[in-house]
C-alpha cells in the first residue's frame, strides 16, 4: 500500500512539475514572438518616417519631383499587392485614392505599372 501511495504521489508530483515547466516555456515563447512582432513593426515605422523626412526635405528644397518619386514607391507597392481586392472596404478606399492620383500624376502611374509587372505573387 505504501508503494502504491508513493507511486501515485510521485506521478502526481511529476505531472505538476512537467506542466509547470511546459507552461513557463510556452509563456517565454509567446513573449519572444510578441517582441519580434514589435521590433518588425518598429522597423517598418522607422523606414516610413525616414522616407517621409526625405520627402519633406526634397519639398523644402523645391525638388517636388524627387519627393513624388520617393513617395510613389510605397504607393505602387501597396496598389500592386492590394489593388485588386474589392472585398475590403478600407482597401477599396485606398485603391480609389491611388487611382485618383495616378490619373493626374505620371510618376505615380508609371511606378504602379512597373510594380504591377514586377509583382509575381499577390496577397488578397
Amino acid at each position: 500500500m505504501k508503494i502504491l501511495l508513493a507511486s501515485a504521489i510521485s506521478l502526481l508530483l511529476g505531472l505538476v512539475v512537467g506542466w509547470y515547466i511546459e507552461h513557463r516555456r510556452a509563456e517565454h515563447e509567446k513573449t519572444e514572438i510578441v517582441q519580434q512582432m514589435v521590433q518588425g513593426s518598429e522597423s517598418a515605422d522607422a523606414e516610413h518616417a525616414a522616407r517621409a523626412v526625405r520627402a519633406v526635405q526634397f519639398i523644402e528644397l523645391g525638388d517636388t519631383q524627387r519627393a513624388v518619386q520617393l513617395l510613389s514607391g510605397p504607393i505602387a507597392h501597396y496598389y500592386s499587392l492590394y489593388g485588386d481586392d474589392h472585398r475590403n472596404d478600407q482597401r477599396s478606399k485606398v485603391r480609389a485614392l491611388i487611382e485618383q492620383i495616378a490619373r493626374t500624376n505620371q510618376v505615380v502611374a508609371a511606378r504602379i505599372a512597373e510594380a504591377s509587372t514586377n509583382t509575381q505573387f499577390k496577397t488578397p
